[in-house]
């Protein structure tokens, strides 16, 4: 049997590649603020080192000034707390709010927190975490390496023995960590034997994009050929329609045809089309200890394929594929992907995670399009060329109480939580950042300093920590959304992400339907089986090929 290889990292100080990490230390000589002697000695010896440092936990200034920013107030007994702790974190994605951050923590208590990175990103972490964290059920493996991850919950199947159970030191914080506070789907995720596993800062889930300049500019155009208003869709069905029919039609004014809607072909994005027309309720019946899911029977385990419900979404997904970036794209040798699509202006509209859907509709946002590539001046007084919407439903579900299962119309009977008979199932992948501790080798001065870090990030506004979006149902109040439009300056995409996240957030006595991703073993194989597939097999695949492509 060949045996696996360790995730490749690389040295980011040397720049060489290594079998070690892609890593960094943030506290060279411009920000370290202690003596190397202080290094050697333990915390509660270097009060001496600390003064000369420049970490006096009695000088009351000092360490209000770096223990109490953004207001936050977790911090402020625990100035030169972690003096002379050296952690080690594992991440997957590089952001520049890394750096400020661990240096505002650093500044306050003294640790040092040296930051490395998986080369190959998001698609070798979790392999990474196999090979440092260990494996469930095999107490020996596990190189332990590190000291904390950033995580996402599908990873943590098949690793969530070796992570420090977070649960009493939540008890013990939970007047900073407010867990019944972050929403309803990444609390779930990150649960594991009624034990929490990682710390949810992060939420992700697919919405929708669309150009409100190219909505005007076309209405009456859409209106005389169509008989109907050109209108935000409420279904998928409806997505797909207005995706075909506006796909050839002129969005940027260079007198080109365009496309529809945009999207980079992934399983997510295809489970979203089915989350809405298989999930109708969070539960099987009242008293069900299994939730409902997309994925398999909760009794047999079969897969949730043969039904029409499936087969309507495979159909939809078809259809807003051919009409979108991909037509062109494909084709002609490229990546279909809505960030290098969106920005030509030649998408009608796009579906997204959260944090690029930001970044494709924000002004100078990185994948969004310029000035000169959109249509501005059908804009209205007020108006604004970006809008984000709650992803669409569907009026048509599976009827779980029917032993044939057949596609039904939506009503109050089978579809209990839809609104105006419209089943909306938001479909959380993955799950969004989450910090995880190495319960097995660190030590508890390094994962106690680490603890502090992410209790202190739970504090922090939305903006400030590292790769996390709004994922706290009291980071929708009014309040957060004036924070929100000053810190964007601009008012009703501020406003847009809010609405959407009241409806994506409401608890299941709200009538809230999260769908949850496949957290289980053999996530990554099962997306890669996936994924070939439908997008390589099928979707994608040239129709001379046996596929329903037309290349």
């Amino acid at each position: 049997k060949k045996k696996k290889s360790h995730p490749k990292m690389t040295s980011r100080t040397s720049g060489a590649t290594s079998s070690s990490v892609r890593r960094w230390s943030l506290f060279t000589a411009p920000i370290l603020l202690l003596s190397n002697s202080a290094y050697a000695q333990e915390p509660d010896q270097c009060t001496e080192n600390i003064v000369v440092g420049g970490c006096d936990p009695n000088d009351e200034e000092y360490c209000k000034q770096h223990c109490e920013l953004f207001g936050t107030t977790y911090l402020r007994d625990k100035c030169c707390k972690h003096v002379a702790i050296n952690t080690n974190l594992l991440a997957f994605e590089e952001a520049d709010l890394w750096k400020p951050r661990l240096a505002n923590f650093h500044k306050c208590t003294g640790a040092n927190i040296h930051i490395a990175y998986v080369e190959g990103g998001e698609d070798a972490m979790e392999d990474a975490l196999k090979f440092d964290v260990g494996v469930n059920g095999d107490p020996t493996s596990g190189q332990g390496i590190y000291d904390a991850y950033i995580v996402q919950a599908p990873w943590l199947t098949s690793v969530f023995e070796g992570l420090e159970s977070l649960s009493e030191r939540i008890k013990l914080n939970d007047n900073v960590i407010r867990f019944n506070d972050i929403n309803q789907a990444s609390r779930s995720a990150v649960s594991f034997d009624g034990q929490v596993r990682a710390l949810p800062l992060d939420a992700d889930y697919i919405a929708m994009g669309y150009r409100q300049d190219v909505f005007n500019k076309h209405a009456s155009r859409y209106l005389e050929e169509f008989g109907e208003e050109l209108t935000v869709p409420r279904t998928i069905e409806e997505m797909v329609i207005i995706s075909e029919r506006l796909n050839g039609w002129d969005h940027n004014g260079d007198g080109e045809g365009d496309w529809g809607f945009c999207l980079t072909p992934q399983t997510n994005y295809f489970q979203a089309f089915v989350a809405p027309h298989l999930q109708t309720q969070l539960k099987d019946d009242k008293d069900a200890d299994t939730g409902q899911n997309i994925f398999f029977d909760v009794d047999t385990f079969e897969p949730l394929i043969y039904n029409d419900g499936f087969r309507k979404a495979v159909e939809l997904y078809w259809r807003f594929v051919k009409s979108s970036n991909c037509q062109y794209q494909t084709p002609n040798g490229q990546k279909c992907s809505r960030k290098t699509a969106f920005p030509t202006g030649r998408c009608a509209g796009v579906i997204s995670m959260p944090g690029t859907l930001t970044n494709l509709l924000r002004e100078g946002g990185k994948y969004a399009p310029p000035p000169e590539n959109r249509m501005d001046e059908f804009l209205e007084e007020g108006q604004y060329w970006g809008r984000r919407e709650v992803f669409p439903g569907s009026s048509m579900v599976i009827d779980w109480n029917s032993p044939e299962t057949p596609l039904v119309a939506c009503n109050d009977e089978t579809c209990p939580r839809a609104r105006n008979n419209v089943n909306y199932a938001p479909f959380f992948s993955e799950g969004g950042e989450s910090f995880g501790l190495n319960g097995k080798q660190s030590k508890p001065s390094a994962t106690d300093a680490m603890w502090d870090l992410f209790a202190w990030f739970s504090e922090l506004p939305v903006g400030e920590i590292p790769l996390a979006g709004t994922y706290r149902r009291s980071q929708l109040t009014e309040s957060a959304l004036d924070a929100l439009i000053e810190q964007w300056n601009n008012t009703i995409l501020a406003e847009d992400l809010h609405a959407v996240l009241n409806e994506y957030f409401k608890e299941e006595g709200d009538g809230g339907n999260p769908v949850q991703d496949l957290f289980i073993v053999g996530f990554t194989d099962y997306n890669k089986a996936l994924n070939t597939e439908l997008h390589d097999n099928l979707v994608l695949a040239d129709m001379a090929d046996g596929g329903l492509f037309n290349m």
